[in-house]
C-alpha cells in the first residue's frame, strides 16, 4: 500500500494497522454497517493514526538528534580542552627541566637530571602526540561498553594479581586492574568508548598535573644540596612516567 505524499504509510506502524482493523470490526459488526462503508472508515482511521505514530516518530528522532548534537558538541569541547591542558603541561615541563639544568650542576646530580630531563621531553611531546591520535580519541561515539565483558576480564586480572610476586609484571598487573576498574565503573554509568577514554586522559592529565607539582618542590627543596637523592628524584617521577606510559596505551591500543 502506497502513502499518498505527506502521509505516512499504516504499514509501517502496526499499531495503525491494528487501530484500523479493530474499527473495521467494530463498524460492521457493533453498528451494523456494510463493508462498502466500513472499509473507506476504518482505511481513513488507520492513515490518521499512522500519521499521528510518523509525527511523534519524528518528534522523537528530531530530539534525540539534537540531544546527540549536543552530546557530541561537548565530547568536541572536552577533547579540545584535554589538548590544550596537555600543551600548558608541556610548557611548564619546559621551565622546570631549564630550572633542573640550572640547579643540578653538581657531578653526583648528572643521574637525577638525567631522569628529569627525560621525563619533562615526554611531556613537551605530549601534545603533539595527542594531535596525531586525535581520529582515534573522537571515535568510538555511541559504542557502549560492555560492563559484563569487563568484569569477567576483572575478576581474571584481580586473581592472576593476587598470584603475581613483587616485582614489574606484578606492578603493571595492578595498573591494569585499576584501569578495568575504571572502565567497569564508566561502563555501569552507560559512557560509551569515546566517552571513557577521554575520561581516562582526563584523569591522567590531572594525574601529571600534580605530579609535576610535586617534582617542582622537590626540586626547590632539596637541590642544590646536600640531602638531594637520585632515589627521591626517581620516587617523584615515577607517576609522571606511570601516567605518560598509560596515556601511551591508550594512543597505542586505543583501550579505555
Amino acid at each position: 500500500m502506497a502513502a499518498a505524499p505527506g502521509w505516512s504509510n499504516p504499514l509501517d506502524h502496526p499499531l495503525a494497522v491494528a487501530g484500523g482493523g479493530l474499527c473495521l470490526v467494530l463498524l460492521v459488526r457493533g453498528a451494523g454497517l456494510g463493508l462498502p462503508l466500513a472499509i473507506p472508515l476504518a482505511l481513513a482511521v488507520g492513515f490518521g493514526l499512522s500519521l499521528l505514530l510518523g509525527r511523534r516518530g519524528a518528534a522523537g528522532r528530531r530530539s534525540r538528534s539534537r540531544s546527540q548534537r549536543l552530546h557530541d558538541q561537548r565530547l568536541d569541547a572536552a577533547l579540545d580542552g584535554a589538548l590544550a591542558r596537555a600543551a600548558d603541561l608541556g610548557a611548564v615541563a619546559v621551565g622546570l627541566q631549564e630550572e633542573a639544568i640550572a640547579r643540578f650542576t653538581d657531578p653526583g646530580h648528572l643521574e637525577a637530571l638525567g631522569s628529569v630531563q627525560l621525563c619533562c621531553e615526554r611531556l613537551q611531546q605530549l601534545p603533539q602526540r595527542l594531535q596525531q591520535r586525535r581520529p582515534l580519541l573522537e571515535s568510538g561515539g555511541g559504542v557502549r561498553l560492555d560492563p559484563d565483558a569487563l568484569a569477567r576480564r576483572l575478576a581474571r586480572e584481580e586473581k592472576a594479581l593476587r598470584k603475581e610476586t613483587e616485582g614489574p609484571l606484578r606492578q603493571e598487573r595492578r595498573r591494569l586492574s585499576d584501569q578495568l576498574r575504571r572502565n567497569l565503573d564508566a561502563a555501569r554509568r552507560g559512557m560509551d568508548e569515546r566517552e571513557a577514554r577521554l575520561l581516562a586522559l582526563a584523569t591522567r592529565l590531572e594525574a601529571i598535573d600534580g605530579g609535576l607539582q610535586q617534582l617542582r618542590r622537590l626540586i626547590d627543596r632539596q637541590w642544590p644540596s646536600t640531602e638531594a637523592s637520585d632515589a627521591a628524584m626517581a620516587t617523584a617521577i615515577e607517576p609522571l612516567d606511570d601516567a605518560l606510559d598509560q596515556i601511551e596505551r591508550l594512543l597505542d591500543a586505543g583501550a579505555v
